[in-house]
């Protein structure tokens, strides 16, 4: 059976910074040198609480422990683990969230904290097709098939990591506009394509996952 586990960390800032020389030593090498390359503090501890989690999930997953653990990007930056082409990972972080998608099929995953800006509206119209930008910028709330409502701000979150999370399973990443494709996020599709799109709210964030359509997704929260 395919199916992708998608574990979300709260990132402890405190203890990292408090820790931050032990813990760095523990990262798998490239990992180690990527973090100690960053001049900003902030991106530092972000960097690290992401090799961290992820070296767990190897090791508890593959049984690779950090100092032999090896990855490497695909052309347009996708990540693998060399060696290991039948597993797969997808990584996105955002405010004080660390999110990591696994498992045993492709996989493209995207976190947002949702947050108010009055550009929104313009970036939809600019950067979306003109069915997602009427989904968003409707001026009540629209319901869900389960009868929920969501605000324009989570409706435009929504869009984002829908397209976010279908580029990072693609591996396509920026190369293809935002505009050249269509997603449905209370169908949970892009349209055309036999992939499932999840979307889920949580705590302020919005969390999507592409993946194919015969996948199983679960989701933890830490």
């Amino acid at each position: 059976m395919k199916s992708i586990n998608v574990i979300s960390k709260k990132i402890e800032w405190d203890r990292l910074e408090k820790e931050y020389d032990q813990l760095v030593n523990t990262l798998y090498p490239v990992r180690k040198e990527a973090v100690e390359r960053l001049n900003n503090q902030k991106a530092k501890i972000v960097s690290l609480a992401t090799g961290l989690l992820l070296q767990d999930i190897v090791y508890k997953e593959l049984g690779i422990e950090p100092k032999g653990l090896s990855i490497s990007k695909m052309e347009q930056g996708k990540p693998y683990i060399d060696g290991r082409s039948e597993f797969y990972f997808n990584i996105s972080h955002s405010g004080d969230r660390i999110t990591i998608a696994y498992g045993n099929s492709p996989v493209g995953v995207d976190v947002e904290h949702i947050r108010c800006r009055e550009s929104d509206l313009k970036v939809a119209k600019r950067c979306f097709t003109q069915e997602e930008y009427e989904f968003i910028a409707l001026d009540e709330f629209a319901l869900d098939k389960e009868g929920l409502s969501h605000s324009k701000e989570e409706r435009f979150f929504m869009v984002w990591t829908m397209k976010e999370a279908y580029l990072k399973y693609t591996g396509t990443g920026i190369s293809v506009p935002m505009k050249s494709f269509q997603v449905k996020p209370y169908d949970g599709v892009v349209v055309g394509e036999k992939l499932n799109n999840k979307t889920l709210i949580m705590e302020d964030y919005v969390y999507s996952v592409c993946v194919d359509d015969d996948v199983e997704i679960s989701f933890s929260f830490e």
